[in-house]
């Protein structure tokens, strides 16, 4: 009987010490949980009043644009590509008006067989955006290109490529070097372009359509290819958690870029606008997509140049 207090006694400390482990442990999560509060709640604070300061403010205007550009070419894969990832630079270079826009869409978007209505659809985005319907050219199944501009250049691409197998509209197929970036390079040439604007290396959402343009971009430029008077520049990808942070990602993009384009709320909702005018493709995922995605608030972009692209093979090897 005398063993059995001290036994009791035990019990009670450990009851006493697990209720005192619990409540140190609950009020050390309940202050973590106040000072993330605050560091997010300030964190929300810096980024609108950053986006506030950068586009109302003119704090820093035009010191991360592209310098010298005239003539830019938007190469994309698919109808919707122009607003989905390069609204931003769109939108402000068609502000500027001693700047012409070009668009080169390299399919018709016909994964789903609605390639005829996202052909118009595309027609429709563009005068929403300010681009002009003959600065539109769009590679349909066998070549067939339609603008009006370019008709007699389209004419002998499409002699030489006839097949329409090149250019599916895949997310799995990755689209032949040669072939986008022959096409690429007679639009450059012909349209006297001073500017391309495309994907990088990871496509922003890694569809193989859109890695495909950058590794001819690539190409072009590691061959020399390009003219003297011609710059190409690759608009970044980055992680999930940044792509769907919208505002929030404009501080770490205004640290970690070399170029980049932000857009005002009455330039949101034209860039809403013009992706409404894809009505086939804008369903339930694609509205929060621009609600959400940082893409339909800034775009950063990197010059494609010859040494980057070296060491990233270098490291691919």
């Amino acid at each position: 009987m005398l063993d059995v207090f001290p036994l009791q006694d035990k019990l009670e400390d450990l009851r006493r010490l697990g209720d005192t482990v619990v409540q140190e442990t609950c009020k050390y999560a309940r202050e973590s949980m106040e000072h993330l509060t605050i560091a997010v709640t300030a964190y929300i604070c810096l980024c609108v009043v950053f986006y506030l300061a950068t586009v109302y403010l003119k704090i820093s205007p035009d010191c991360r644009h592209l310098r010298t550009v005239k003539r830019v070419l938007f190469v994309i894969a698919h109808p919707d590509d122009e607003c989905m990832f390069f609204g931003p630079v769109i939108l402000k270079l068609a502000q500027q008006s001693d700047c012409q826009i070009f668009i080169l869409c390299l399919s018709e978007g016909d994964y789903n067989q609605e390639g005829v209505v996202r052909k118009q659809e595309l027609w429709d985005s563009c005068r929403i955006l300010g681009i002009p319907d003959s600065n539109i050219t769009l590679c349909k199944s066998q070549y067939e290109h339609v603008n009006i501009v370019l008709f007699f250049m389209c004419k002998v691409i499409y002699f030489f490529y006839r097949r329409n197998s090149y250019l599916p509209d895949d997310p799995a197929v990755r689209w032949r070097e040669d072939i986008v970036a022959n096409l690429l390079l007679n639009h450059i040439e012909a349209l006297s372009i001073d500017t391309v604007i495309t994907f990088d290396k990871l496509g922003v959402s890694r569809h193989q359509n859109h890695i495909s343009i950058f590794y001819a971009t690539a190409y072009l430029c590691m061959e020399q290819k390009l003219p003297s008077y011609c710059k190409a520049y690759a608009l970044e990808s980055i992680n999930t958690l940044r792509k769907y942070s919208a505002m929030l990602d404009i501080p770490i993009s205004y640290l970690l870029s070399s170029y980049w384009y932000i857009i005002s709320l009455s330039d949101r909702k034209i860039l809403k606008t013009a992706m409404a005018a894809h009505r086939s493709q804008y369903v339930w995922f694609r509205k929060l997509y621009m609600n959400f995605s940082r893409y339909a608030v800034i775009n950063t972009f990197k010059e494609i140049e010859i040494l980057d692209l070296e060491l990233d093979l270098e490291l691919d090897d």
